[in-house]
């Protein structure tokens, strides 16, 4: 269909009535601790059909796990083996790509900014950190073999991330929250974080020179269509087929694209995270080059990125003898992004592994088949080489 401006500023309004409605009957219930039990108990346990929920929300989980009828299993099998085999270069994509084109949206990147979850506390990055490994494992859980059967751990994580998106509606416009905004996670923006998940990832593994065929394309596609139904999509908004899917996402960045604080701050974030998680001080200024490479120029200064000249005139002195050299081709910055690229993709999901799986309350979980497709260990000085394509 066509999109217009007055078609998504009604979407705007619109919110997700089946996950709101249980967290309104919790809030009704008058026990204060209600809510806070709800979600450790949602933490704290995978499997959700081993807790003893109340009756509203044991009946959210159940109307809310009924796959549609569309659902085509060799698609998904087909984008599931995609993830198996460039699931380093889609985490790239995720955390390069996905999430800062989210946040060039501004009305949208409002409501991570004003709740904390992906923003500094104090200086800290621990909660920021600890949302970008749950977003990442939302991904792992999704496109691992067997995540988007009944009961499995990709619908229960949609299943989980939809109560939550209702418990932030719920709390966050009892602290003013501005109209102009539209509803906090409305459908227009729940639309386009899909399309972030899934076509902006496949756009940019065409970026790093991974061309998917049509078919593997449609699979990757297919799931993260799945992942809409269960997350509360509607479905004239869960569109059929990668390319109507692309159309749309662009047709939501090209409404909603604007300079923000919060589109700056939590872009900064993120390359503060990756710069974390990279070994040492050698990759700082790394994340904010590939990022501008991934989103292009226009959408870069909408984040205030710096220019891509200026940054690699930062990098290169720090990138000379750990995994370049003094070659005529870094002469050419193209070339050079090329090389910070593939470098990066060796050292991040590892990076992750380390950081969360050592004396942390919470854990990043890597199927061990994936691990071994990806060449990761949890010991640093047992990382393989980078992988040939």
């Amino acid at each position: 269909m066509t999109w217009t401006k007055e078609s998504f500023a009604a979407l705007r309004l619109k919110t997700d009535p089946l996950a709101d409605n249980v967290i309104k009957d919790i809030i009704s219930s008058g026990d204060t601790q209600a809510i806070n039990k709800l979600f450790t108990q949602l933490r704290e346990n995978d499997d959700v059909t081993e807790i003893e929920f109340p009756d509203s929300v044991k009946n959210y989980f159940e109307e809310s796990s009924k796959l549609p009828e569309w659902v085509d299993w060799e698609k998904v099998k087909i984008g599931q083996k995609v993830f198996a085999s460039y699931g380093p270069e889609i985490s790239l994509c995720l955390l390069c790509k996905s999430l800062p084109e989210a946040y060039a949206c501004a009305n949208g990147a409002q409501v991570l900014y004003r709740t904390g979850r992906m923003t500094e506390q104090n200086g800290s990055l621990e909660v920021f950190t600890r949302r970008l490994m749950e977003t990442a494992q939302f991904v792992i859980n999704v496109c691992t073999p067997g995540g988007l059967e009944p009961k499995g751990k990709g619908i229960q994580t949609a299943q989980k991330v939809r109560l939550i998106h209702a418990s932030i509606r719920y709390y966050i416009k009892q602290f003013n929250w501005p109209e102009e905004y539209g509803e906090p996670i409305n459908q227009q923006d729940m639309a386009g974080t899909l399309q972030s998940f899934s076509t902006l990832i496949i756009q940019g593994l065409g970026q790093l020179k991974i061309e998917l065929t049509e078919e593997e394309k449609e699979g990757y596609y297919h799931c993260w269509r799945v992942v809409g139904h269960v997350i509360g999509l509607e479905p004239e908004l869960n569109v059929d087929g990668y390319k109507n899917g692309l159309a749309l996402g662009e047709s939501i960045l090209a409404d909603q694209m604007a300079p923000s604080k919060a589109g700056e701050e939590l872009t900064q974030a993120v390359c503060a995270f990756l710069e974390e998680m990279l070994p040492g001080n050698i990759f700082k200024h790394a994340p904010e080059a590939i990022i501008r490479y991934l989103i292009g120029d226009k959408m870069a200064e909408c984040l205030s990125l710096e220019e891509e000249s200026n940054l690699i005139d930062k990098l290169l002195p720090r990138l000379m003898g750990f995994a370049f050299d003094m070659a005529d081709e870094l002469q050419d910055q193209r070339k050079v992004l090329d090389k910070i690229i593939s470098t990066v993709n060796m050292h991040l999901l590892q990076g992750m592994l380390n950081h969360f799986n050592e004396n942390k309350q919470v854990r990043f979980d890597i199927p061990p088949n994936l691990k071994d497709d990806w060449g990761l260990s949890y010991n640093t000085s047992m990382m393989r080489k980078p992988r040939t394509r």
